[in-house]
């Protein structure tokens, strides 16, 4: 718990990103997540993925995804350390759940809690 498990690259062209990265990092593995992004990772490790977007949001890209226990009460302790809620919780079918929020500096931090 309460490590990194995801970072995500977006990305306006998956099969660029897959073919630029798959030269950069030989050994990377790639498949298909939906129509919207491909995960990548080292061997059958997940590392993360590349998600299409219409743009890349300058300072945006990458995130930073940490696997937590419950969402709810990590929110909770945001808010109250001075952050605050950028995105709040939503399903991710064959995940479990996902959402975001601010740190006091305005970096945004995803946080996933996997499903059983």
């Amino acid at each position: 718990m309460n490590t990194v498990c995801h970072i995500e690259i977006q990305t306006r062209d998956l099969a660029a990103a897959q073919a630029f990265y798959a030269q950069v990092f030989p050994g990377w593995t790639f498949r298909s997540f939906g129509e919207e992004m491909v995960v990548f990772g080292v061997g059958d490790a997940h590392v993360g993925g590349f998600m299409k977007t219409d743009a890349v949001k300058p300072g945006s890209s990458p995130s930073v995804w940490i696997q937590v226990e419950e969402i709810e009460p990590v929110l909770a302790r945001a808010t109250a350390a001075g952050g605050s809620v950028a995105c709040e919780k939503y399903p991710v079918p064959s995940v479990g759940w996902s959402a975001q929020f601010n740190d006091p500096e305005g970096s945004v931090i995803g946080i996933v809690q996997f499903g059983e």
